[in-house]
């Protein structure tokens, strides 16, 4: 764990773990899975593949697992309706539990936490509020819904959410956040109890209030945030008169809400988690100790010699101290293991039962066997001779459709702080028809003197090798030659060698290569000099095409296709060292599965898309491969940052800070902390006494998130001074104070990462840092910018496309009105707004008024979130709307056209074929699947709960998807433009609809010129394409 951060404690849903591995097995077949003997193991078996699976990557610190008891609960002595349609699981079940159970708490040494009279909701809700109060950073693996009420973005609790169902096939969990619970639910963490409260739960047999849907209940929680500020406005409007109506209240709805008042606050009570009830005993929280021996003799027992292979692994995963190897045995250690490992190895397997289908991604035991990879025979090239062979067998490769996988070891994930370890290639399926060149390899015995001649020696080679382009400075290249680690028992090339032996090859574009996201492997050649041509298929980004919202990762792919679980980096690499330290022999077989699972996913995915249609392939070999080289010679490039400018914002910042600190605590009367929410909610509406219909009551106190003092803001003089004094500093702590820290020692410049297959959209975003969120609000936020700056000497050009969603969207829709105002120059958001006020000319403010509703069409806005951002009233919004709707009447007809593609044919797509899918579920809005798009009922499916709210992201996907493929293409012709005409000039940062680049003096105006006109011509639509440019010494100045 690097030095300040926090412990991972993972809390597990016991029994929503082991019903989803009892039901993924025991009714695929014949009864599930059981021993010879008929002892059933479908949960053991479900349980611990999907534990260790889902803890591979997330190598926790502690881990509790919380079951139900057999008592009756407070909520079912409540309501003895609760939960009573639920049919009683089978005996089976429960023995197969009680031998999970055993080996959780025996063998593997995981607490197990129960408290009678509640449930393991509670359980979690408990151990996760008492651990973040710890300082422990909190994830809940569970597939129920219920705990999204948990999460706390604050206090880092999240969900690892196993959505599906029991018999879904995915990657792996997803992390729920408070973004992704506003997502799948339509409403915060907060207000999940609320929503539970309105619409109940048919799982649960939680009542809710009769007649009141998930789209009428979102609608009264965002209006009155919570049932009890519901009901304080029906008792208003009780004591205003019969006839009297506010907001959604009104007609039958008021008679259903009064009529089920009782039903609400009952369905409340049981929905709602506790969070701090009295355990039997506090678990111990952090990891214990496993037993080895006892684990592989219960598993053996019980006939999961898959499993038993694995105990080497809860051994390293689940024990505080992993175990060191010893002599002779396996890598737990024990003869138990060891014998167990090997029986398996010869030939043992589960009972013929063991065969059906999985649970959150854990195959059946012998499935990677029967239909996994074959065993791997890697070439190991330690000689010249060999590796020279080796280049000869690559030359001759130069079918595009079998290209060469290509995959580079090295010791970061950094880039510009890697050193090169291995190198592996692949040329075929076959078991030998892979190699892998070790380099960087070593052993802690070895001498400092053998390590300083081989470096003296590659470091001559590789200057020799390194080209850098004329016009490039030494301030932004990627960085020079690295040092070489000697050579390990086996023999191993020098890097200078292997590199010179491989360049001409890797250079060439005549050559077809494979990757599996080839822009990491590029920056580490370009690192070391060398390029990186033919690349004709990158996994990553072809499997990202075929379905953005999947995983892409090499692992998740090959278990999605292959129905095998290849060895991960966290298995493989010692906690706290780096690739060097894996043995050859193990790293070739490491890497080997790489280049083979590469080789065998180019052919399958390039399959895939051909049979997707001719958009797909097009757009990997038109868009997302010849974008790559560009992101990474931007990343490569980086931007120059001022950190002399931002340690002065800093501290003009801390003043400002301490300023509206002692002028809140001043205006509150009292000393308090700013930072605190609990102590700020305790000040608002406790000493205070604000209004607190204006909050909501949290796990914590009394919320005080943004939204919250926004409502309170005209209160009282201390929201306002909160308000600004977390604004600043978040843009201290986030930009200001960490850009600097960012900035790479060797080039002086920030290199942000471009995620090319991340969003759903198909644009782009960045990480470390993330640029697409600088905010430019304030003032403050503004200045930012402005410590962006371009070589020295040199100045910084913006372009940015003006209106872009809106040229696109007339384009699609085909509306004359937009049509022609866009072609003749018209100013469209005025003229939106004469056609809505039925005026010739308006004011600003007016235009203003426009351009909201423009832009808030493309985005689903209602009446509700017009009248909020305009201040009008709603129903002066509504008519607004409704007069939008009759002015531009092909603009909704195409936005209700997506909304049902999406749901006859699960996707929608951008001009150039760019696919959104939308996975329904089949017994919800997936029923409308293969229908006539023009005959689905689409006010009817609008209604259809949380599943509805994904028809807004389809009707705006087109048109942000389109937006990301036209500066995708821009970007791809305008740095060929700028190579062809040899100007000196760099693209640096891609943000939302603008291009940030940096160009020398002399070429300014020729490269101003090239970069509108290519952006404007990147695509031809049916009305212009305009790019709005400026100049500057920095990225402020340049807006």
């Amino acid at each position: 764990m690097a030095p300040g951060t926090k412990p991972l404690l993972l809390l597990i849903d016991g029994h929503s773990l082991a019903f989803r591995s009892f039901y993924a097995f025991a009714k695929g077949g014949d009864g599930g899975l059981s021993t010879k003997a008929g002892v059933p193991t479908s949960v053991t078996y479900g349980f611990l593949k999907a534990l260790l699976d889902n803890c591979k990557g997330l190598q926790p610190n502690g881990l509790v697992v919380a079951f139900d008891t057999a008592e009756p609960t407070f909520r079912h002595e409540a309501d003895a309706a609760y939960k009573a349609h639920r049919d009683v699981a089978p005996e089976h079940f429960f023995a197969d539990l009680a031998n999970l159970q055993q080996i959780l708490a025996e063998s593997l040494d995981i607490p197990l936490a129960m408290a009678p009279g509640y449930e393991a909701d509670d359980v979690l809700g408990t151990l996760a509020n008492r651990a973040a109060a710890e300082g422990w950073r909190v994830r809940i693996l569970s597939g129920d819904r219920d705990l999204f009420q948990l999460v706390d973005d604050e206090r880092d609790i999240a969900v690892l959410y196993m959505g599906g169902g029991p018999y879904a096939k995915n990657s792996g969990p997803l992390e729920i956040r408070r973004d992704g619970v506003i997502a799948k639910l339509g409403v915060t963490p907060d207000e999940v109890v609320d929503l539970k409260a309105l619409t109940g739960d048919s799982s649960d047999n939680i009542p809710g209030v009769k007649g009141v849907g998930p789209k009428t209940a979102i609608n009264l929680l965002k209006e009155f945030e919570h049932v009890d500020g519901i009901y304080a406005a029906l008792d208003q409007l009780a004591a205003a008169g019969a006839k009297a109506t506010q907001g959604s209240l009104k007609g039958a709805l008021i008679e259903k809400l009064r009529a089920d008042r009782e039903s609400a606050y009952r369905s409340r009570m049981l929905a709602e988690i506790l969070i701090d009830i009295p355990l039997p005993s506090e678990p111990r929280l952090e990891l214990g100790a496993v037993k080895a021996e006892a684990l592989a003799s219960s598993l053996e027992a019980l006939e999961l010699y898959s499993l038993v292979k694995q105990v080497p692994n809860f051994a390293q995963l689940f024990s505080a101290v992993p175990p060191e190897p010893s002599e002779g045995s396996s890598p737990a250690g024990g003869k138990a293991v060891t014998a167990a490992i090997h029986a398996v190895s010869a030939g043992e397997t589960e009972s013929s039962t063991n065969t059906e289908s999985s649970t959150n991604g854990a195959t059946a035991p012998d499935q990677p066997d029967s239909k996994g990879l074959p065993a791997l025979e890697p070439q190991l090239i330690t000689s010249a001779e060999a590796l020279s062979t080796l280049v000869q067998r690559l030359s001759c490769c130069t079918d595009p459709g079998r290209p060469v996988a290509l995959d580079t070891e090295t010791t970061s994930l950094n880039p510009f702080q890697a050193e090169l370890v291995g190198v592996g290639v692949a040329w075929g399926d076959g078991p030998a028809e892979l190699a892998y060149i070790p380099i960087g390899h070593h052993l802690p015995e070895q001498h400092s003197e053998q390590r300083s001649e081989q470096q003296s020696e590659a470091s001559g080679d590789i200057q020799e090798l390194l080209k850098i382009p004329s016009g490039t400075s030494t301030e932004s290249a990627p960085g020079g030659c690295t040092d070489v680690q000697p050579p390990q028992q086996v023999q191993q090339l020098s890097l200078a060698a292997v590199l010179t032996a491989l360049a001409p090859w890797l250079a060439s574009a005549d050559h077809p290569k494979a990757l599996q996201n080839a822009k990491y492997d590029r920056l580490i050649l370009m690192r070391h000099g060398l390029p990186l041509g033919g690349v004709v298929m990158d996994t990553l980004l072809a499997d990202y095409l075929r379905d953005a919202g999947d995983k892409h990762g090499l692992e998740a792919m090959a278990e999605r296709n292959f129905g095998f679980s290849p060895t991960s980096y966290g298995e493989l690499v010692p906690k706290g060292a780096n690739f060097s330290a894996v043995s050859i022999e193990a790293a070739a077989h490491y890497c080997g599965m790489d280049v083979h699972l590469t080789w065998r996913l180019a052919l399958l995915l390039r399959q895939e898309l051909t049979a997707m249609g001719d958009a797909l392939p097009q757009l990997l070999d038109q868009v997302e491969l010849p974008l790559e080289p560009v992101l990474a010679q931007m990343e490569a490039t980086g931007i120059r940052i001022d950190t002399a400018y931002l340690g002065e914002l800093s501290t003009e910042l801390k003043i400002t800070l301490d300023r509206l600190e002692g002028e809140a605590k001043a205006a509150a009367g009292c000393d308090f902390n700013l930072a605190s929410p609990k102590q700020l909610g305790e000040l608002l509406f406790d000493t205070l006494g604000l209004d607190r219909k204006k909050s909501r009551k949290t796990k914590t106190g009394w919320s005080t998130d943004a939204v919250v003092l926004e409502k309170l803001e005209d209160s009282h003089p201390v929201v306002a001074l909160v308000l600004e004094h977390r604004t600043l500093s978040k843009l201290k702590s986030t930009y200001v104070d960490a850009l600097p820290v960012l900035m790479e020692p060797e080039t002086g410049r920030v290199h942000t990462d471009f995620n090319q297959a991340v969003t759903a959209t198909g644009r782009l975003s960045s990480s470390n840092p993330n640029l697409q969120n600088i905010p430019i609000r304030t003032e403050f936020s503004r200045r930012i910018r402005k410590a962006f700056l371009p070589q020295e000497g040199w100045s910084l050009i913006s372009a940015d496309y003006s209106q872009i969603e809106l040229r696109i969207l007339a384009h699609l829709c085909g509306e004359e009105v937009l049509v022609e105002a866009y072609r003749t120059g018209d100013d469209v958001h005025a003229l939106t707004a004469r056609l809505l006020l039925e005026k010739d000319t308006v004011t600003p403010d007016e235009r203003r008024l426009g351009k909201t509703i423009n832009f808030g069409v493309i985005y689903g806005m209602g009446a509700q979130r017009f009248a909020r951002e305009t201040g009008v009233s709603q129903a002066d919004a509504k008519e607004f709307l409704g007069k939008y709707k009759q002015r531009y009447p092909k603009v909704f007809a195409f936005l209700e056209l997506q909304e049902r593609l999406a749901l006859s044919r699960g996707y929608v797509e951008t001009i150039l074929g760019r696919r959104r899918p939308f996975h329904f579920d089949p017994n919800g809005l997936g029923r409308l699947r293969g229908k006539d798009p023009l005959e689905i009922e689409l006010e009817v499916a609008r209604r259809g709960g949380m599943e509805a709210q994904q028809l807004r992201a389809a009707a705006n996907a087109p048109i942000q998807g389109s937006s990301a493929d036209i500066i995708k293409l821009a970007m791809v012709q305008l740095q060929r433009e700028l190579e062809t005409a040899a100007l000196p000039a760099r693209l640096l940062l891609q943000v939302h609809d603008e291009l940030v680049l940096e160009a020398a003096p002399e070429a300014l105006e020729a490269v101003l010129t090239l970069t509108r006109e290519t952006m404007e011509n990147a695509m031809a639509l049916s009305v212009p394409l305009v790019v709005e440019t400026g100049v500057g010494p920095n990225w402020m100045d340049a807006k």
